[in-house]
C-alpha cells in the first residue's frame, strides 16, 4: 500500500493523475459488503422515514413510487440537546429500516434529508448507543448507501467514519467532474471548479509518505469553503490523541495539506518522546494519533475580528471531542488540544461551555478571548500551556479581550526559546514571530509532544 500511495504521489506531483485516478484509489479504500434487506415490510418503511425526520411524499417519481422531500427546518441558533437527540435517532432508526434500494433512492434524492440531521445531531452518546446496537449488515449498508451521513456523525467511530468519506469523496469528485462538463453555465462550472479544488487539495492531504503513519478522513463537509479532518494513526484506539485547531486563513483548499504535515510532525516527536521514556523505563511505546483539524470555516484578513466564526467552530469542536470520548467509552484516551492563534479563540470558546473535558491544551500565537482565567477551561488539572516568540505581534495583545499569557491568567509557559532537550541534550532551536511554533527540532514542538503524551513534568521553560 504504501509503494502504491509513493507512485500516485509522484503522478501528481508531475500532473500525470486526474481527479478520476484519484476517485479510483479513495473508493478502493471504502470499505464494501453485502447489500441485504431489513425485516421491516415495504409498505410501511417510506411513511417512517417520513415521520422520523419530518418528510412528506412528494409526485411518483421511481420504483418505489414515491419521492421524499425535507420539510424540517434547521435551528440555527441551536435547540436543547436533549430534543435534538430523540428527533435525530428516531431518523436514524428510521433510516435502518429502508431496504438498500429504498436507503439508495432517499439518499440520491433527498440530499437535504441527510443534511437535515447532521445540521442538528443528536448527541455523540446517543449516536454511539444507536450505531452499537447496529449488526454489520445494516452498518456497511449505511456506510455504501449514505456515506456522508456515516462519515460525519459524530458518535460514530472514526474508523467507520473514514471508509464512509473516502467512498463520500469518491462520489462528490465524480458528481463535480460530471457538472463541470455537462452544464455550460458560467456560475455553475465556478461552483463544480470550486469544489473539485477543494477535493483535489483533501485527496493530496491524503496522502503521506511511507514513514509516516496512515491516514484518514474523518470529517467531510463540502458547504462553501469546505471542512474537513485528518487523521495519522488511530484515534479509535490509540492512548494519546491530539487535535491541531488552526487560525486565520487556514481553510481546506488553502491549507489542509500543510496543516496535515504540522500534524505528522506533532506525531512524529510525540512518538519520539514515548521512545525516550520507554528506553528509560524499559516499558513499551504507546500509540498515538493527531487529527488536523480544520472543521470550521477559519477567517481571512477582512473577518477575522469577529467572533461569528470561533463561535461556530466552538460547536463543532466540542461535538468532535464528544465523539472521541462516546466511542472510546472505558478507554479514554488523553485527549490534548493545540490551538494556534485564531484557533486559540476557538478551542478557548468550546473549552469555556464545560460539556466535554481535555487533558491538556496548548495554545500558541494566542489573541486571547472573553475568558479572563483558566479555572473558566473544562481542562484537567489545569494543564493549560501558553506559548509566546518573540516578534509574534499576536501575543500579549488581549485583542478577544483577555490576554492568556499574563500571570493573572493562571496558565503555565511553554518554553519557546530554544532551551537543550534535558533527558537526551539535544540542542533545540528557538521560535520566532507568528507561525514558528510548530517546526520540527524547535524546543516548542518538543514541549507540545511532552504534553501531549502526559509527559508535563519534562517540559521546559515552564512556569508553576
Amino acid at each position: 500500500m504504501c509503494a502504491g500511495w509513493a507512485y500516485h504521489t509522484q503522478r501528481y506531483a508531475r500532473g500525470d493523475v486526474t481527479l478520476f485516478d484519484m476517485v479510483a484509489v479513495l473508493v478502493s479504500l471504502a470499505l464494501g459488503g453485502p447489500n441485504e434487506s431489513f425485516s421491516m415490510p415495504e409498505s410501511n418503511r417510506v411513511s417512517v422515514v417520513h415521520s422520523a425526520i419530518g418528510l412528506a411524499p412528494s409526485p411518483v417519481l421511481d420504483s418505489l413510487g414515491a419521492r421524499i422531500s425535507v420539510s424540517s427546518s434547521v435551528d440555527a441558533d441551536g435547540a436543547e440537546r436533549a430534543g435534538r437527540s430523540s428527533t435525530g435517532i428516531a431518523a436514524l432508526e428510521a433510516l435502518t429500516q429502508l431496504s438498500p434500494t429504498e436507503l439508495a433512492t432517499f439518499a440520491t434524492t433527498n440530499p437535504a434529508g441527510i443534511g437535515s440531521i447532521l445540521a442538528t445531531p443528536p448527541a455523540a452518546s446517543a449516536v454511539t448507543g444507536w450505531w452499537l446496537a447496529l449488526d454489520t449488515a445494516e452498518r456497511t449498508v449505511l456506510e455504501t448507501d449514505v456515506p456522508q451521513l456515516v462519515g460525519n456523525l459524530d458518535g460514530v467511530p472514526l474508523l467507520a467514519r473514514s471508509a464512509a468519506n473516502a467512498r463520500y469523496l469518491g462520489e462528490a469528485m465524480s458528481t463535480a467532474a460530471e457538472r463541470l462538463t455537462a452544464h455550460p453555465e458560467r456560475s455553475e462550472r465556478q461552483s463544480a471548479t470550486r469544489q473539485l479544488s477543494v477535493m483535489s487539495e483533501i485527496t493530496k492531504a491524503l496522502l503521506s509518505a511511507c514513514t509516516s503513519p496512515p491516514r484518514s478522513l474523518v470529517l467531510l463537509d463540502l458547504a462553501d469553503g469546505g471542512r474537513a479532518a485528518i487523521a495519522l494513526g488511530d484515534p479509535d484506539t490509540a492512548d494519546f490523541v491530539s487535535y491541531l485547531v488552526p487560525g486565520m486563513n487556514y481553510g481546506v483548499r488553502e491549507q489542509l495539506v500543510n496543516w496535515s504535515t504540522t500534524a505528522d510532525d506533532l506525531y512524529a516527536e510525540q512518538v519520539q518522546v514515548l521512545r525516550d521514556r520507554a528506553e528509560v523505563t524499559r516499558s513499551s511505546v504507546p500509540s498515538v494519533a493527531t487529527i488536523a483539524w480544520i472543521g470550521y470555516e477559519t477567517p481571512s484578513l477582512f473577518t477575522v475580528g469577529g467572533l461569528t466564526r470561533a463561535d461556530a467552530g466552538a460547536d463543532f469542536l466540542v461535538d468532535s471531542w464528544d465523539g472521541i470520548r462516546s466511542t472510546r467509552t472505558d478507554r479514554q484516551p488523553f485527549l490534548s488540544v493545540f490551538a494556534h492563534s485564531y484557533g486559540s479563540l476557538v478551542a478557548l470558546e468550546a473549552l469555556g461551555r464545560n460539556s466535554v473535558q481535555v487533558d491538556a491544551l496548548v495554545m500558541v500565537g494566542s489573541p486571547g478571548s472573553a475568558i479572563q482565567s483558566i479555572d473558566r477551561l473544562d481542562v484537567a488539572d489545569g494543564n493549560v500551556y501558553v506559548g509566546e516568540a518573540d516578534w509574534d505581534p499576536a501575543v500579549n495583545s488581549g485583542f478577544f479581550g483577555s490576554d492568556p499569557g499574563a500571570d493573572s491568567y493562571g496558565a503555565h509557559t511553554l518554553g519557546v526559546d530554544g532551551e537543550s532537550d534535558p533527558v537526551t541534550g539535544r540542542s533545540l532551536s528557538k521560535s520566532w514571530g507568528h507561525n514558528d511554533y510548530f517546526t520540527p527540532g524547535s524546543e516548542s514542538l518538543r514541549n507540545m509532544a511532552l504534553i501531549g503524551t502526559d509527559q508535563a513534568a519534562l517540559v521546559t521553560g515552564a512556569s508553576e
